[in-house]
């Protein structure tokens, strides 16, 4: 059953925000969490590095060849020349993991393959090219210099020095730095929590029912939509129970939420009298906006509850995802430390015209075809209108049709 709010039937909104402005206001309070936690490198992919990664020994860690060929004194070949080449002793042979074991004396050299360390008493390395073998000893045609064609220890990186900064995102690239100083686990940011909660008496919990739901209800779409946004942008989701339309349960549910960075409501964020959404901000936090020019999502609200931030978004499936994509995704990379996403976008033409009121930004859903955008938007309640869309189409604010035949800009989700 339902309760009537308190503050009394219809409660128009006090002020609607251009988009840009909404999103300045999140992005002026939402701060990267603090907190950090040691992760197992298998489990570092994605996370965001807390602290700077120092290089605990030189790599490489000793002199080793760039090439296959020979570890020569570069003394021994001072004469070498094609009219007359100088023969060396084959002494032994070095491969990586596997030293020469003695000092190059001289007259000698070492058969010794790339990455190998160099043998002591080595000063170069002669490729295996430019030299002729007979059992024994190897043929020389021409002078050596000192480090030709050998890496010496810590080219790649001495000692003491930053390999990964704090703030860095653990790429696979970086987690293979990691591996290669035998890390075996990384400090870490901690995932932003972030609590949902879905709102309305219609609602059902695939959890608790089955079947075909009966008249006048239908199941939550919006919890599992919104957890698989923010666990994609870095965030440790936590899913509330479904909250009723009264006043107490939405009290109930703040409080269910308490210790998360993050609550994100689907519903209740209206001005109906059964939208609580409001009512709840008002009583407990400070509300930073109610309502964005944008369409759908217009009754999109976001506050700040003590240290906790909340985001209200409409409960209408499609309205709540489009919301989640725009505003959700970036609020909570923000609060992951993660860097915003790229804008990807394609250029295509527009199948059926776009019918958009003048007084709002509007998404638009389309499917890419080809070179075609086909709109695929049926109903704020509808999900498949985004289950059936590649992005989406803006329709500025002052324009009421976009007609068939147009190019435009598909943004891709």
């Amino acid at each position: 059953m339902t309760t009537p709010s308190p503050y009394g039937g219809m409660r128009p909104f006090s002020g609607v925000l251009p988009l840009d402005e909404a999103l300045q206001r999140i992005a002026a309070v939402a701060t990267a969490v603090e907190g950090q936690v040691s992760v197992a490198l298998p489990d570092a992919a994605g996370r965001v590095l807390a602290a700077d990664v120092p290089a605990p020994f030189d790599v490489p860690g000793f002199d080793r060849s760039a090439m296959d060929g020979y570890a020569v004194r570069t003394a021994d070949l001072v004469s070498a020349s094609e009219d007359a080449p100088v023969w060396l002793t084959l002494a032994g042979r070095a491969r990586p993991g596997a030293a020469f074991g003695a000092e190059v004396a001289p007259g000698s050299c070492v058969d010794t393959a790339t990455g190998a360390p160099i043998p002591a008493g080595a000063d170069a390395m002669v490729m295996v090219e430019r030299t002729v073998r007979e059992g024994a000893r190897v043929r020389f045609t021409r002078p050596a210099g000192v480090g030709d064609h050998v890496s010496p220890r810590a080219n790649d990186v001495r000692e003491g020095v930053v390999v990964l900064r704090a703030g860095d995102v653990l790429t696979p690239a970086r987690i293979g730095v990691a591996a290669s100083f035998g890390l075996r686990a990384l400090r870490v940011r901690r995932r932003p929590v972030v609590a949902l909660i879905s709102s309305g008496d219609e609602l059902l919990d695939a959890a608790e029912a089955e079947g075909p739901p009966r008249a006048g209800h239908i199941y939550d779409a919006n919890r599992a939509m919104l957890a698989a946004i923010c666990e994609a942008s870095g965030a440790e989701v936590r899913p509330l129970p479904l909250v009723r339309d009264t006043l107490d349960a939405w009290r109930a549910a703040f409080d269910a939420a308490e210790g998360a960075d993050l609550l994100v409501c689907s519903g209740g964020s209206s001005v109906g009298e059964q939208d609580y959404g409001g009512d709840i901000l008002a009583e407990r936090g400070e509300i930073l906006f109610h309502g964005i020019a944008v369409k759908p999502g217009k009754p999109t609200a976001f506050a700040r509850v003590g240290s906790q931030l909340v985001l209200a978004m409409p409960g209408n499936p499609t309205s709540c995802l489009s919301n989640a994509y725009v505003i959700l995704r970036p609020l909570v990379r923000q609060l992951a430390g993660l860097p915003p996403l790229p804008t990807i976008t394609r250029e295509a033409t527009l199948t059926r015209p776009l019918k958009s009121p003048v007084d709002r930004l509007q998404f638009y859903p389309v499917r890419l075809d080809g070179d075609h955008a086909v709109p695929v938007f049926k109903g704020s309640g509808d999900v498949t209108s985004l289950s059936d869309a590649d992005g989406y189409v803006e329709v500025p604010i002052g324009v009421a049709q976009v007609d068939a035949g147009t190019r435009v800009v598909v943004r891709l989700y």
